[in-house]
């Protein structure tokens, strides 16, 4: 089988090479695959081009003991985030990151005043993913979703206080105290789905 002709050539190649450019440089100026870029320059006997960054061990030791993350102490270096964690854990230094934890009080002290996930998650310093999992996870409705005023009546004419309703129909106190408020302002209800509430 005829080999496949080369994309480049190795004057190419050499002409990138005496430039000082990397692999990866190299790579993109031809179009070409890094992979096969380093293929052929160790193949004409070339040593790589590549320049480690001039930050050592002791740099990312020192910021990592002044309490920066992994993220901020590659934003102040100029690398990426997995070269400084590699070389952190490398290091055995333990990293800064520390997740934002809240508890089910916090989460239903937020949620039952009304607030939607993405407020919460914002209050809470956390991703509106981690509110969302937390809600569910409790069997609880989204407040951006409109109460069931049908299945709120039936159980406000049983008799059954805002938190039992609440608990009942997996909806914040907010949702149900609205409900109440807009059945006692109107006196009663046509059992229809009111929007927004």
């Amino acid at each position: 089988m005829p080999r496949k002709p080369s994309k480049f050539s190795d004057e190419q190649l050499l002409e990138l090479y005496d430039q000082g450019l990397t692999d990866r440089e190299i790579a993109e100026g031809l179009g070409v695959s890094q992979a096969a870029v380093n293929y052929r320059r160790c193949k004409l006997g070339l040593k790589t081009n590549f320049k480690r960054t001039g930050v050592g061990d002791k740099i990312i030791a020192a910021l990592c003991n002044e309490g920066l993350t992994d993220k901020e102490i590659a934003s102040v270096l100029g690398v990426t985030q997995s070269t400084v964690n590699y070389r952190r854990e490398r290091l055995g230094l333990k990293s800064n990151y520390v997740r934002t934890k809240f508890t089910d009080e916090d989460f239903l002290r937020l949620y039952h005043e009304g607030l939607p996930d993405k407020e919460i998650a914002t209050i809470l310093q956390v991703t509106p993913a981690a509110v969302n999992y937390r809600r569910e996870r409790l069997g609880l409705r989204s407040n951006s979703t409109a109460i069931d005023m049908t299945e709120f009546s039936a159980l406000y004419y049983k008799g059954y206080d805002v938190e039992r309703i609440a608990d009942e129909m997996s909806v914040s106190l907010a949702k149900v105290t609205e409900a109440k408020q807009l059945i006692d302002m109107n006196g009663h209800h046509a059992f229809a789905r009111q929007e927004g509430i």
